[in-house]
């Protein structure tokens, strides 16, 4: 077959697959991308024992790179669509705190010192990093509408978060404060790291998450040609991440993908 003969065949399969887009009531398919999470964290004061944790404002450190893959399928209307996923998700979430507080706060502190002191004698300044990744099945359901031919897609809905898997792992480095009464001087602590499951109370403790929370997602699409679509969404989980509703702060998370229509 001739390369003119070749142009015109595509031309024709591409014309009539544009054409079948347009018509066809129901698409299906697969996707799959990139997420970009960033957020923070206001862990209201406890107490650990007779001693006082105070607040702690964990802050934005920088954006976090996941991935996202999965089916869809799209039901189209006259004049709206309704399009349905389930997609296996990664979200990473960076943030920093600094926090002064009782080193009888933290038994790890404590438990490094030469002696016992009693509380309000000695407190620690600490400078945290921490990586919280959380593994979820979602499930939106979105509602739309079309423009350009369909080539154009806007639409929200809510998004149902199934948590597979959430950890937490921190870096802590800081000083123990001098305090002259007790003739004790300021000492460096060592950079440390740990790593909490955060689905197991026991572990997490107040950080406890969610297996099962939702989230108001909205995006936009276009389809650069019939086969194929370009989607960036960004969602909101409103119905809060922690167990412990005093746990507050926000969370966003920008996804992009690349999705592929099987038929």
């Amino acid at each position: 077959m001739k390369v003119s003969q070749l142009s015109i065949a595509a031309l024709f399969l591409i014309s009539m697959s544009t054409a079948m887009a347009q018509t066809r009531p129901f698409e299906f398919g697969i996707k799959g991308g990139a997420t970009f999470t960033h957020g923070f964290t206001k862990v209201p004061a406890q107490a650990v024992g007779s001693v006082q944790v105070p607040n702690l404002e964990n802050k934005n450190n920088g954006i976090g790179y996941g991935y996202s893959g999965g089916l869809w399928a799209r039901k189209n209307f006259n004049t709206f669509f309704i399009q349905a996923e389930v997609t296996y998700n990664r979200f990473v979430l960076k943030q920093k705190t600094a926090v002064t507080l009782d080193v009888n706060a933290n038994p790890a502190l404590a438990n490094a010192l030469p002696i016992t002191v009693q509380p309000g004698l000695i407190n620690a300044s600490l400078n945290a990093t921490s990586e919280s990744v959380l593994e979820a099945v979602d499930v939106p359901v979105l509602f739309g509408k079309r423009w350009m031919g369909g080539k154009l897609r806007g639409y929200a809905g809510p998004n149902f978060i199934f948590v597979q898997k959430a950890t937490l792992d921190r870096t802590t480095s800081g000083v123990l404060n001098a305090n002259s009464t007790v003739n004790f001087p300021q000492t460096t602590i060592p950079a440390s790291s740990a790593s909490t499951n955060l689905l197991n109370k026991y572990e997490a403790q107040n950080l406890e998450v969610k297996d099962f929370t939702y989230a108001v997602e909205l995006g936009v699409g276009y389809s650069p040609i019939p086969l194929l679509d370009v989607d960036l969404r960004y969602a909101v989980p409103v119905g809060g991440v922690y167990k412990d509703s005093n746990i507050t702060g926000f969370l966003g998370i920008a996804t992009v993908t690349l999705g592929f229509k099987v038929f």
